[in-house]
């Protein structure tokens, strides 16, 4: 393979757990899509997912507890948004959300306890965590998801599907 000259970036950017979204160098991944996958198997043993509007590293054998955290994050916002008559998904996906209100809908929430335990009880820097991780977007004080959330809300959709599966 014919490294571009953003190899180095795209490669230190994935590994440490950035999503890569539509820009340059998700273009420069586009363009060698293959070769990128074949690199990222053969190079770490992780899966290169190529999405229409980004891309990230997945793996079966990473036990990542920022991960969990901002599941449990989407899970219980989504929770307390739909309890308050909002459609979370509209939210998630094109809203934009007050950091300071948000935090508090999410401590007022019976689920508290179990967030209070996570990386979400430091609430700004979870905000800015995942916005180095190019799945938040920070604007003042405010925050909306980049389109790489949907990641997440599949994950959480398909243990939804599980567990109803296991019920059944």
């Amino acid at each position: 393979m014919q490294y571009p000259n953003e190899h180095k970036k795209i490669v230190s950017n994935l590994l440490d757990g950035k999503f890569i979204i539509s820009s340059h160098l998700f273009n420069v991944i586009k363009e060698q899509e293959d070769d990128y996958i074949e690199f990222f198997k053969k190079s770490y043993g992780f899966d290169l997912k190529v999405e229409a509007d980004f891309a990230y590293l997945s793996s079966d054998d990473v036990k990542e507890t920022r991960t969990r955290d901002f599941v449990l994050f989407l899970a219980v916002l989504c929770r307390e948004l739909d309890y308050s008559g909002k459609n979370f998904r509209d939210t998630v996906e094109l809203g934009s959300l007050d950091i300071s209100e948000t935090f508090e809908l999410l401590k007022q929430s019976s689920k508290w306890e179990i967030l209070e335990k996570t990386t979400v009880a430091d609430f700004e820097k979870f905000i800015t965590t995942w916005t180095g991780k190019n799945l938040l977007m920070k604007t003042g004080s405010q925050f909306k998801f980049t389109k790489a959330v949907i990641v997440f809300l599949s994950f959480a959709v398909n243990i939804a599907n599980a567990k109803i599966k296991e019920e059944n």
